[in-house]
């Protein structure tokens, strides 16, 4: 017997994949946003955790990799009043999970060409809290994501 090779294949691009991850999370914020800046000047602030991150969230005042093996790695971020938080790391061009070690925060990015205009990407930004505060912190995390995706967008525009 032979296996067929006939079947369709369903694949997903990155913002696909971030909003299906959103639409599992009770608690999750996912945004998107059509940016006026090509894919590369995008991911080249978003991807660059350790010196983009820190310009564009306001509630990370530094972010350090502390270890890296392939797309894998362990971020420490560092707040404005000095708290320290560590996330694993998943990131590679045009996808990034970052998952906070004591598993109450999630943040995501993906972002993709416009296939109809290289000038542009399609980007989303996930964050998320646990079930029990998500209701209650919501309005506080969607209003961080939508000032994210300005921040990214802004940056990325300089860099063109």
């Amino acid at each position: 017997m032979t296996a067929r090779t006939d079947w369709p294949v369903a694949t997903l691009g990155p913002v696909a994949r971030l909003r299906v991850l959103g639409a599992a999370i009770p608690g999750a914020v996912v945004r998107e946003r059509l940016m006026g800046a090509p894919f590369d000047a995008v991911w080249g602030v978003a991807g660059d955790l350790e010196h983009g991150v820190p310009r564009v969230e306001p509630a990370v005042a530094s972010a350090r990799i502390l270890w890296r093996h392939g797309d894998r790695l362990t971020l420490e971020t560092r707040s404005p009043g000095g708290m320290r938080t560590r996330f694993d790391v998943e990131l590679r061009p045009g996808w990034c999970l970052m998952q906070e070690q004591g598993r109450r925060y999630l943040v995501g990015m993906a972002a993709e060409p416009d296939p109809d205009d290289p000038g542009r990407t399609r980007f989303a930004h996930l964050e998320g809290v646990p079930r029990r505060l998500g209701r209650l912190v919501v309005p506080l995390v969607d209003l961080a994501v939508r000032n994210d995706l300005r921040g990214i967008e802004r940056l990325a525009r300089r860099r063109t």
